[in-house]
């Protein structure tokens, strides 16, 4: 099941990709962890000492705890870049505004010149 999951997943990301529906800063994030799956899938005993090295009685447990750190750390990314685009929208809208004054002051003085 994981492997099917991995592999729908690794072959999801690459054709939103291709299609320009996910871009390639991002893709890279979901490949890894289509990757991760894959990997555990296959290589069940990896789990297993993985989840010794931390401490962790249950494999599957350590596994699940890794996929949501990483759900965690797609979330921190994502907000970071949901600012940053604020940011820059509010600049720009700024910009345009001002942009906007000054072609309306253009304009006054053009008509103004006429009469």
């Amino acid at each position: 099941m994981g492997v099917a999951f991995s592999l729908i997943m690794i072959i999801s990301v690459f054709l939103m990709v291709r299609a320009r529906l996910l871009r390639e800063k991002y893709s890279l994030v979901w490949f890894l962890i289509g990757l991760f799956t894959l990997v555990m899938s296959i290589f069940r005993e990896l789990i297993d000492w993985f989840s010794e090295l931390i401490g962790i009685d249950y494999g599957p447990s350590a596994f699940f705890a890794i996929l949501i750190a990483s759900a965690y750390l797609l979330l921190l990314n994502m907000s970071v870049s949901i600012s940053g685009l604020k940011m820059h929208n509010k600049a720009l809208t700024q910009e345009l505004g001002l942009t906007k004054l000054r072609l309306e002051q253009l304009e006054k003085k053009i008509s103004e010149g006429e009469q």
